[in-house]
């Protein structure tokens, strides 16, 4: 049996519980567990309900979503001759385990992905992202890898998704927008880059302190707030300055995956909660940067792979351990933060640095040259040597 395998399935028996709050006409009142976006409750309600024990029901709505994601992947892989996005996806459910299974989070991944898939039609990816923004947030974010002449596009799809189904969702009953609340109210968890040095001082003899608050354990200790926020405003200055950057055209050559990528890293390693399963968005958007030959994110996805693996370790695992301050899980949870937060600053210095790109896409132009020219080196030399008769058929 797995470890601690009991911790896993715990969130699926809250999904079913919110489930049969919102059929009966309202989203969860005065609950500070609930922390969700409106859209959310009904996909727990679906899991709950398509088969008698909800937590087989919600598992396998998940691996079905699971399932089109990687479907997806190796679709759009087989038909530009790259199947390393599928294999990346395949791997990485590996190294996040069980959890990819147990927690919401590949339903958003899903939509955050079938948005990139279709930034070619920016209004339909719009509509996407802002499908995964009404099931968790961060989806929202994606909008800055949607290319600056078609970003107005996405915004308007987006805006036409989030607002008309807020709308509606909110119809259904009242505190359709209480997540906000509580999300706001959330301290910093103890999993979270800004729980680190905390975790560190907890090994050296500190009398770290916890509290379970939000669904979460929080720090509870001197200056735990302004790290929280500290961390979190530096988070807003890097997406910022990407979304400046898009603006001013400064990523236009940068692939829309790797844009994402950085994005999804850089809310995860600025959030004040940093639960395993956060891992399920890096390795969706991660695939789908692997699908462009131009990627540069190759070695960050293998610092991600890593940190997923320290996760599965971590919890449930070693959580007490980390929570003691004994050496095995303090030693996975220090690894984990230190690998994410290598990937993260390596990927925002990769999009950041759009002139590499510029010169990886002149090796694929070269690339072409040279391949047609062995194609058809006569019409070639024809053309060297200035004859413009037309080639015989």
């Amino acid at each position: 049996m797995y470890p601690g395998g009991t911790l896993l399935t715990d969130d699926v028996h809250l999904y079913w519980s919110w489930s049969e709050v919102i059929l009966s006409g309202h989203y969860p009142i005065a609950d500070p567990m609930w922390q969700y976006p409106p859209l959310a409750g009904f996909v727990f309600a679906i899991g709950a309900h398509i088969t008698s024990d909800p937590k087989i029901g919600f598992m396998l709505l998940a691996l079905l979503a699971d399932a089109v994601i990687f479907g997806w992947l190796l679709k759009r892989g087989r038909d530009t001759g790259r199947l390393q996005g599928a294999w990346t996806y395949a791997i990485a459910g590996l190294a996040i385990g069980p959890v990819l299974l147990t927690r919401f989070d590949v339903f958003p991944t899903l939509f955050a992905v079938a948005g990139l898939m279709l930034l070619s039609r920016p209004i339909r990816s719009g509509i996407m992202f802002g499908i995964g923004a009404l099931l968790k947030v961060w989806p929202a974010f994606l909008l800055v890898a949607a290319p600056r002449r078609s970003l107005p596009k996405a915004i308007a799809g987006f805006a036409a998704m989030a607002i008309s189904a807020s709308l509606l969702l909110a119809s259904w009953g009242p505190n359709a927008g209480s997540f906000l609340a509580e999300q706001g109210q959330r301290g910093l968890q103890i999993e979270s880059v800004g729980g680190a040095p905390y975790v560190l001082a907890n090994f050296f003899g500190y009398d770290l302190t916890t509290i379970f608050r939000y669904g979460s354990l929080e720090i509870n200790a001197a200056g735990a707030g302004a790290v929280a926020t500290g961390v979190a405003l530096l988070g807003f200055a890097l997406l910022g300055w990407l979304g400046y950057a898009r603006l001013r055209g400064r990523l236009e050559r940068v692939p829309a995956g790797d844009i994402a990528l950085a994005v999804v890293l850089i809310s995860i390693a600025t959030s004040r909660v940093f639960s395993p399963q956060y891992m399920v968005w890096v390795a969706g958007i991660g695939a789908f940067a692997m699908l462009d030959a131009r990627t540069r994110m190759r070695p960050v996805l293998w610092l991600v792979m890593l940190t997923a693996i320290c996760g599965q370790l971590v919890y449930p695992i070693y959580y007490g351990s980390m929570i003691d301050g004994t050496w095995q899980g303090v030693f996975f949870q220090i690894t984990r933060i230190a690998l994410l937060v290598t990937a993260t600053v390596w990927a925002t210095v990769n999009v950041l640095r759009p002139n590499q790109y510029a010169e990886a896409e002149s090796e694929i132009d070269i690339t072409e040259q040279i391949s047609s020219i062995r194609v058809n080196p006569v019409e070639q030399l024809g053309h060297a040597s200035g004859d413009e008769r037309p080639a015989p058929r």
